[in-house]
């Protein structure tokens, strides 16, 4: 399922992430993810599979979610928090999301876990989706990141 149903609806409105903030995802390995049920009722998780996919996409893989794919379904935002460990900033990502379980971005992410898992000498895992965040706003800390 891809949400918007129009991928270029919501081109305009994407940001670049800035290099000091893919750095910061880089090196971070465990990511919070947050999602809202349409009531509202938040729900907080860490994920090991986000990475950067495109200059305004996130990659995020669906190995285990349950709570967060329904609110996804409901309600397609999430933000993403990360922690540059360097410089101690705090990133927030927050956008509109995509869901493929099939395609391209879904193939992507299936050969990307696949990678990752050989690397760690880990067990095959396959994922059921791949959830691409449309990134809309960057904050560091409270104060919001403009673009050049």
């Amino acid at each position: 399922m891809k949400i918007p149903e129009k991928e270029n609806e919501k081109k305009g409105g994407l940001m670049k992430i800035p290099e000091m903030v893919c750095k910061a995802i880089t090196g971070q390995s465990l990511h919070l993810i947050a999602t809202a049920s349409k009531e509202g009722k938040p729900n907080l998780i860490y994920v090991k599979f986000l990475k950067v996919y495109s200059e305004t996409q996130l990659m995020v893989a669906n190995n285990k979610f349950f709570k967060t794919e329904k609110n996804l379904l409901e309600n397609p935002k999430m933000a993403i928090v990360v922690l540059d460990k360097e410089t101690g900033k705090s990133y927030q990502l927050k956008g509109s999301v995509e869901i493929h379980k099939k395609g391209k971005e879904f193939e992507d992410c299936i050969e990307w876990v696949k990678e990752t898992r050989v690397r760690e000498s880990k067990p095959e895992m396959v994922p059921k989706a791949v959830v691409l965040l449309n990134v809309e706003e960057i904050y560091c800390g409270a104060e919001r990141i403009k673009e050049d």
